[in-house]
């Protein structure tokens, strides 16, 4: 017997963006993709500077808090901070769901240096098809969320002090489209004739 396939059906298991069973197996084994390796990091404290560091750089930070004062929750910043991390070889998916709960008070206290108002993660999204991941990092953003309310400052067991002294001293780009102190001296005169030489 001949079996016959649903053309429907193949299409629609292609098209939903799962993998299809055993395509792990097809790709070169000598050309493994970045996660497929050893870690970049192993170390929980080297990997949590190595991601302070780089959100700290100016265009980093500049276009991290744009999103944030835009409304994106900082639970799917971090998310997506360390997925990224993840898929480009820096952790382990262990090390990954370390990181979330110091990161998302890494964000939270840019966010208020900043004086950016921010929300911790989307309380009108009740999907009930998130991944036991994203109901993880939902249950550490709630944790991080009481912590901070009780005490407002970051717990240092969390996040290690140097980084917190990091995220202090850390300077707020000004943004380009704010104005300069020579713009600001300009604007507060009347007309050009007052400016003088």
């Amino acid at each position: 017997m001949e079996e016959q396939y649903n053309q429907e059906a193949v299409d629609a298991i292609i098209n939903k963006g799962n993998s299809i069973p055993g395509q792990s197996l097809t790709s070169n084994p000598d050309e493994p993709r970045p996660f497929e390796g050893a870690p970049e990091f192993v170390n929980f404290k080297e990997a949590l500077d190595y991601t302070v560091g780089e959100l700290l750089e100016k265009d980093t930070y500049m276009s991290i808090m744009a999103a944030v004062g835009d409304g994106v929750p900082i639970l799917d910043l971090v998310m997506q901070i360390t997925y990224v991390g993840f898929r480009d070889g820096r952790w382990n998916p262990d090390l990954m769901m370390m990181l979330i709960e110091p990161l998302i008070y890494v964000l939270m206290a840019l966010a208020e240096k900043a004086d950016i108002e921010y929300r911790i993660d989307d309380e009108d999204d009740d999907d009930d098809d998130d991944s036991m991941l994203e109901e993880k990092a939902r249950n550490i953003a709630e944790v991080a969320k009481e912590k901070m309310k009780d005490s407002g400052v970051i717990p240092t067991s969390v996040v290690p002090s140097e980084i917190v002294s990091k995220i202090q001293e850390a300077e707020v780009p000004q943004s380009l489209l704010s104005k300069s102190e020579e713009e600001e001296e300009f604007t507060e005169q009347s007309s050009l004739l007052e400016r003088g030489q």
